[in-house]
């Protein structure tokens, strides 16, 4: 399964040019007919609490964009968007649709970052979410999420066989970003990819280093700080054959609800 990973710097809180990013970002890139494209979280206004600005209108134009990008590259993406508005609040989804303009997966960010009151502004999800593309299982998780190793254990009980995390990370913590992206392929013998952004946004700064893990917890590429559109081949099916051989997922004690 061929991936494609989207490392953008945002505009803040500018839809329309970081479209146009992305459009120049895969342009520019080797995307092969039925990857996965992956984008970050709130890929287009950056990390941003204020709903007015991030939150999609009733035509979603943000998932309108992810449409056509997967209809133009015959690929499947995923990319952050945040929902319509309702009684003052939106949803922060990893959204995934395939070349004909199927919607995939709809996640909500189950874990929102307190330290920043987005559970004030995005009301927090409730459970994992999985999709197939190319006959992977894959499930999708949210930056923050990636703290919480509980949350995975139910994805991938009912066989979650990669995992994906899109993010808005901050490079002053972004070496628990890359460990804990490690730790998760390990723990649950699955393939892990985590999409960061780079560049700065109010307060904040980004230094990407996204990065993919297989079942082994083998890197197969970590960024840098640069823009940049990163690939990645996984071998799932080798995964397959580990995790028959390899009891740790079978040795669960307690059963995962």
């Amino acid at each position: 399964m061929e991936i494609v990973a989207v490392q953008l710097d945002m505009a803040w809180q500018d839809k329309s040019e970081n479209h146009q990013r992305v459009e120049n970002l895969l342009a520019g890139a080797d995307v092969p007919t039925g990857a996965l494209v992956i984008l970050p979280e709130m890929f287009e206004t950056g990390f941003c609490m204020d709903v007015t600005v991030t939150a999609q209108g009733p035509d979603r134009s943000g998932e309108q964009f992810l449409k056509d990008l997967a209809k133009q590259y015959n690929v499947a993406v995923m990319g952050g968007v945040a929902g319509p508005i309702i009684e003052g609040q939106s949803v922060n989804q990893a959204v995934v649709f395939d070349p004909d303009g199927n919607e995939l997966a709809r996640y909500q960010k189950m874990k929102p970052f307190s330290l920043s009151g987005e559970g004030d502004h995005y009301v927090a999800g409730t459970s994992h979410c999985l999709f197939t593309w190319q006959g992977v299982t894959i499930a999708p998780f949210i930056c923050y999420d990636l703290r919480f190793p509980e949350i995975f254990r139910p994805a991938v009980a009912e066989g979650a066989e990669l995992i994906t995390l899109i993010a808005c990370w901050p490079s002053k913590r972004s070496e628990h970003w890359v460990r804990l992206l490690q730790a998760r392929a390990i723990e649950n013998l699955a393939c892990v990819v985590g999409v960061n952004r780079v560049g700065a946004e109010p307060g904040l700064a980004f230094d990407g280093r996204s990065s993919a893990f297989d079942h082994l917890g083998n890197p197969l590429f970590e960024a840098d700080d640069q823009t940049q559109v990163l690939r990645a081949t996984l071998d799932i099916e080798q995964a397959r054959r580990w995790r028959g051989k390899f009891p740790a997922l079978r040795d669960m004690k307690t059963p995962v609800e």
